[in-house]
């Protein structure tokens, strides 16, 4: 083999090598976000309970008054909220 030839396979075998490095290698995605720290976690976890507290205790006596309506939407925009501000973090 001319030293031209050793040096175009060289060339190539380096650049398939550092090709194969870099799609394996993990990448952050912007457009989706990065994803949901523990702490955004937990705050989600506390905004569903809330809501599922706020419903148990409309429905305890079997029916709902205009009231318990507005605690529940408002306990469910809350956690909506809360979900919204963790994704676009």
């Amino acid at each position: 083999m001319s030293t031209k030839t050793k040096t175009v396979v060289l060339a190539a075998a380096a650049l398939l090598m550092t090709a194969g490095a870099s799609m394996a290698a993990p990448r952050y995605d912007h457009r989706h976000g990065g994803g949901v720290n523990p702490y955004e976690r937990a705050a989600i976890a506390q905004a569903r309970a809330k809501v599922a507290t706020v419903k148990a205790r409309a429905w305890r006596d079997g029916r709902l008054t205009f009231l318990e309506r507005v605690q529940i939407k408002n306990a469910e925009r809350q956690l909506a909220a809360t979900i919204a501000r963790a994704r676009r973090a």
